[in-house]
Parts: structure tokens; C-alpha cells; sequence
């Protein structure tokens, strides 16, 4: 795709710029279509507000991709669901239920001198009333009551139970806000890809008329690493490409296979040049078994 650039600006942004970033234990190229040079200030401001007005993604795009980072950057335990009880909360206030189950979680971290971390997205019911999804790392046992099937239980968790797997109930959390269920994760990944679905352009609407968040998290979360910024080479095949509504090429990604790093590095080559190493000039292939 040929691209045609202002001489002005060209000096002040780089163009189809490529990064190698490591989320967790996976890997991901995506590639840029303008970024900003490192120290230079902006040149021209409508060439900066057409980069930010395309935004090279929508916020919905953006949201699940920043979620999908937090859930596989870091060590979460335990996978959680929060509703609220009409008895003993108002369960249409969004962001005084944050407010308060923030200032809960701190009140935890004092009693039991531990770092609770989260990640909290919101889901609305048809009738307004909210409810969360979210990961959790940090609470203290003490806090945990292994459900049983003597319970009366919804059929979801009594289902579960039946196969075997181990459901929690947080306490803590029922005595003061309502009922939630608590599950060890078995795999990041793909819990990570079922949470974002709740991120809806609905979802964007009813938060924006609030004033409020599409997610909520703890300070201090780890972010995905960057490893190498370039260009891609050869083997860059990207599964997502995004386009402005000229055609104009705006972002593009590929979740890499399962792979080591050295595996990895050989989709982005670390200069913003034209040249790379290919399998044959590095010597030896890091793709062949052991």
C-alpha cells in the first residue's frame, strides 16, 4: 500500500512501525501506521489530530485489547463473579459501587497486610442494574468458603460442582454487598477472551452517560513488555488489519503462536530500515526441536 506523506511531517513521525511485545508467556507484533518520533515535539497539529481522530482503533477494540494485557501480564488467581443484592446495595449506582468496593479492598489490605490486586469489568442487566466480571490476586483464605452441593446454589455453580470443580464463595463480600462466586483460573488465555465480551458498544454507551469506566484495576499491574520495534519481516502474517474509510492503512496484529522469544524476534527485525537476518545469515533455525 503506497502512503503519501507531507515532507513536514515525515521528519517528525515514523511510519508502519512495527513492535514485538510479550504478554506474559505470549508474544504479539502489531503495526502502527504513524508514530512519533522520540523527542520531537509536535510539528503540525492537524497532521497530530488526524492520527488521534482515527484513534487507530475504537475504543471498544482498544478497551478489550488494554483487558486482554492486564489478564495475561500478570498472576491472577482466581476468576470472579459480583452481583449486587437489592436488600443491601443500590445496584444501579456504577460508580459508587466501585468507589465502595475499592475502599473495601483497601480495608482488606490493611487487616491482612497483603496486596489484593484487580481487574473488574462492569455488565448491565436488561433492567439497569449492574453486576461485575473480573480477576482477583492476593485475598487472603480466610476469605474464601468452598460452596458445596447441600447449598441451595444457581444451577450454573451446581453444575460446575458436579464435575468436580472447586467454587468459592467470598464472604466478606456477601455479608456487606451481595452474591459472587469465585473459581481458580485454569487457563489465562482463554478466560481472558471470554470477559471481553462483555465490552459492547452497549456497554460504552451506558458508561459513557454515567461518567464512568468500561473496566476497573489496581495501580501497579503489569504491562505487556516491548521487546524489538522495526519492521516486520517476511514471516508477519497479520490476523487483523485496520482501515481508515479512505482504505488507508491505520493498524494491524498477529497473536504469535506458542514460541520462545528468539522464535519470536525473527517477525519484527529491530531497525527501521530495510534489511533483517534472515533463518540462513543467523546460522542456525530456532524454529527446529532440540
Amino acid at each position: 500500500m503506497d502512503i503519501v506523506y507531507k515532507k513536514y511531517v515525515s521528519s517528525a513521525y515514523d511510519y508502519n512501525v512495527a513492535y514485538l511485545k510479550k504478554y506474559g508467556d505470549r508474544y504479539k507484533v502489531q503495526v502502527l501506521k504513524c508514530v512519533r518520533k522520540k523527542g520531537v515535539s509536535n510539528v503540525n497539529n492537524s497532521a497530530k489530530g488526524t492520527v488521534n481522530t482515527k484513534k487507530l482503533d475504537c475504543n471498544i477494540r482498544r478497551t478489550k485489547n488494554t483487558i486482554k494485557e492486564l489478564v495475561l501480564c500478570n498472576d491472577w488467581e482466581h476468576f470472579i463473579t459480583l452481583t449486587l443484592d437489592p436488600k443491601k446495595y443500590n445496584r444501579y449506582d456504577l460508580p459508587k459501587f466501585n468507589k465502595d468496593l475499592s475502599q473495601y479492598i483497601r480495608d482488606l489490605r490493611k487487616k491482612y497486610k497483603t496486596d489484593i490486586k484487580y481487574l473488574l469489568i462492569p455488565e448491565q442487566h436488561k433492567d439497569g442494574a449492574w453486576h461485575m466480571h473480573g480477576f482477583l490476586m492476593g485475598l487472603p483464605e480466610a476469605e474464601l468458603e468452598l460452596f458445596n452441593k447441600e447449598q441451595k446454589l444457581p444451577y450454573y455453580i451446581l453444575n460446575k460442582l458436579d464435575k468436580g470443580e472447586e467454587i468459592y464463595n467470598w464472604v466478606g463480600y456477601q455479608k456487606r454487598f451481595g452474591n459472587c462466586d469465585i473459581e481458580p483460573i485454569r487457563d489465562k488465555g482463554r478466560v481472558s477472551s471470554y470477559v471481553t465480551k462483555y465490552v459492547t458498544k452497549d456497554l460504552e454507551s451506558s458508561i459513557q452517560e454515567l461518567n464512568a469506566k468500561m473496566y476497573y484495576c489496581s495501580r501497579g499491574l503489569n504491562r505487556a513488555e516491548t521487546i524489538k520495534k522495526g519492521r516486520t519481516t517476511e514471516m508477519y502474517k497479520p490476523t487483523y488489519i485496520k482501515q481508515a474509510d479512505n482504505g488507508d492503512f491505520l493498524y494491524s496484529e498477529q497473536w504469535l503462536p506458542p514460541m520462545s522469544e528468539v522464535q519470536a524476534s525473527l517477525y519484527v527485525y529491530n531497525t527501521m530500515s530495510s534489511c533483517w537476518q534472515s533463518i540462513d545469515e543467523i546460522g542456525y533455525n530456532p524454529f527446529d526441536d532440540k
